[in-house]
């Protein structure tokens, strides 16, 4: 479905929803509704590579094309730009930030140390439900075809081993790292072969935290993650370096 589309039916389903409102609050929930739809549609077209890092994106041109005012795409553009999805330009645009080696290996780092800490405070409160779960994610990932099916699996199967922390604001953050990742994940999935790898890792974590072993699980988590950064910072060093 085109973004338009579903700026229109969410610009819809918003006014539907706040009909018992005042004006003043249905044109503020109204604004912040289309205001997502605009984010949610360019974050998806620089992570699927339809908007490339370096395109300038004026707001006026944004505004004309999902027919809204230019402040709801300047709500856009700094949500976008504080998830170091767009680089900030003067004169009221922006561009899509570029895979660069050096965040690459900033967020591998960050998320190396944010998740290993989430899923140390998360295996002594798993359920058996919680392992469960996380082995259901693991046999679809298994057989999973798309690049967009392997991502959304991934962060599914990290997700569940992080959940039983309880922990609101290390969850939230590992979600941000994620999602700026997801770009980098792509690539990976795309230029090289390390779903198998990166599955056998992922059973061996899951194995031990059946097994309640923290540390083990902990530092394979690290070596997981680095290991999928190391592996992207040199593809990105010599596609730079061509």
């Amino acid at each position: 479905m085109a973004p338009e589309n579903r700026f229109a039916q969410r610009r819809e389903k918003t006014v539907l929803r706040s009909s018992s409102l005042n004006p003043a609050s249905d044109e503020a929930v109204e604004s912040r509704s289309a205001s997502a739809v605009v984010t949610d549609a360019l974050r998806e077209g620089i992570l699927h590579g339809t908007l490339p890092g370096g395109e300038r994106l004026r707001q006026d041109a944004i505004a004309t094309r999902f027919g809204v005012s230019q402040m709801i795409v300047r709500e856009a553009f700094r949500q976008l730009v504080t998830e170091g999805f767009l680089k900030a330009e003067p004169r009221r645009g922006g561009s899509g930030a570029h895979l660069t080696a050096n965040e690459a290996q900033e967020m591998t780092e960050l998320r190396s140390l944010v998740e290993a800490k989430a899923l140390e405070w998360a295996i002594p409160q798993m359920s058996k439900a919680d392992l469960e779960k996380a082995a259901r994610i693991l046999a679809e990932l298994d057989k999973a075809k798309s690049t967009d099916r392997i991502i959304t699996l991934n962060a599914r199967f990290h997700e569940a081993l992080y959940a039983p922390a309880r922990k609101d604001r290390t969850l939230a953050m590992v979600a941000n790292l994620r999602m700026n990742f997801e770009r980098y994940l792509r690539f990976t999935w795309q230029e090289t072969h390390h779903l198998d790898q990166s599955q056998k890792e992922h059973r061996r974590i899951l194995d031990l935290c059946v097994a309640g072993d923290v540390e083990g699980a902990c530092t394979l988590l690290k070596h997981h993650i680095l290991g999928t950064g190391r592996l992207l910072v040199e593809r990105l060093q010599a596609r730079q370096t061509r």
